[in-house]
């Protein structure tokens, strides 16, 4: 595995999601004018901007964490692809695990949580965006297999 380019992928593709999915938020309270609401939910996560539009944050991240698994893939050493692509999903979930505990939990900002918000209050979106940058590499391998024919994603035996 290359680490290196694994992690750089990541955070690319990392500082990419956060920015749509913020603006997503950011934009629907716009449009909805839920400010007020927003300001006084008990929790960001709980908040109505931001309830309404968690539920395409998983999206954003297949729909950017996919193509990134690509990009990874251009210089990657493809004699273990299966193998490769575990690696590479395990990689990028734990970075996004430790991100999002220093970035959101430790330190403080206006997005900060406490870890009661980040692990029980925003459950089930973060454990689905965790399982989107999961499967990400994934969703690579089976679509490069199946243009190349081949019906499965693991390896023939």
């Amino acid at each position: 595995m290359r680490t290196g380019r694994a992690l750089g992928c990541f955070a690319a593709a990392y500082a990419i999601v956060t920015v749509l999915a913020g603006a997503s938020t950011l934009i629907y309270a716009t449009i909805n004018h839920t400010e007020d609401a927003d300001a006084r939910a008990v929790s960001p996560v709980l908040s109505p901007s931001f309830t309404a539009t968690v539920p395409f944050h998983v999206l954003i991240m297949v729909l950017v964490f996919t193509p990134f698994a690509w990009l990874y893939w251009r210089r990657a050493d493809g004699r273990d692809p299966v193998r490769e692509t575990l690696r590479l999903s395990v990689v990028w979930t734990v970075a996004a695990m430790v991100v999002d505990f220093v970035g959101f939990v430790v330190v403080h900002n206006p997005w900060s949580l406490t870890p009661h918000q980040f692990y029980v209050d925003y459950q089930p979106w973060i454990t689905l965006i965790y399982a989107a940058i999961f499967v990400s590499p994934w969703l690579r391998l089976a679509i490069a297999r199946s243009r190349q024919g081949s019906r499965t994603i693991l390896p023939r035996v």
